[in-house]
């Protein structure tokens, strides 16, 4: 699990209500995290929702988000903390994949099959399928808080 914290002041350059901001950022968001909800506040609401493709196997991060939206004067303050984890389907594809090499590993002509035992080529093999399932992992659960700062310089852009 990842705490995201993302925020932004904008300096309005033309007036806009709260209902605005809230529509413009949820458009934004919408473009890159499927959102199952959104609170009704106008201020202070609350997203969730998954990265990653419908279309694809898994998804890659779910994600619990509290927005926060200030008006002080002609600027607007909008605070986005909350966290991101991996998705179920996520998980289960890598729980999948790992078990899967460890069976190809008991098939004969295998990875050091002359071996009584396991060696260090066994290993080996499952050091480099842990490593890359875990900074894969990392890196989708980073990803959502890009998406924040892009959706928040997009909103700098059409207010400010």
């Amino acid at each position: 699990m990842k705490h995201i914290e993302v925020s932004k002041k904008i300096v309005l350059q033309k007036a806009a209500s709260p209902d605005d901001v809230k529509r413009a950022l949820v458009e934004r968001l919408e473009k890159t995290i499927e959102i199952e909800s959104l609170g009704e506040g106008l201020e202070k609401f609350r997203i969730t929702g998954t990265t990653g493709s419908p279309a694809s196997i898994t998804r890659h991060a779910r994600l619990d988000l509290d927005v926060d939206v200030r008006f002080e004067g002609n600027a607007a303050r909008i605070i986005i903390s909350g966290y991101s984890r991996p998705a179920k389907s996520l998980s289960y594809l890598y729980w999948a994949m790992f078990f899967a090499v460890l069976m190809v590993g008991l098939l004969p002509g295998s990875i050091e099959t002359s071996a009584d035992t396991s060696d260090s080529m066994d290993v080996l093999v499952l050091m480099i399928f842990g490593i890359f399932i875990v900074f894969d992992v990392n890196k989708k659960l980073v990803e959502p808080r890009e998406f924040l700062v892009t959706a928040l310089d997009s909103l700098d852009t059409t207010f400010g």
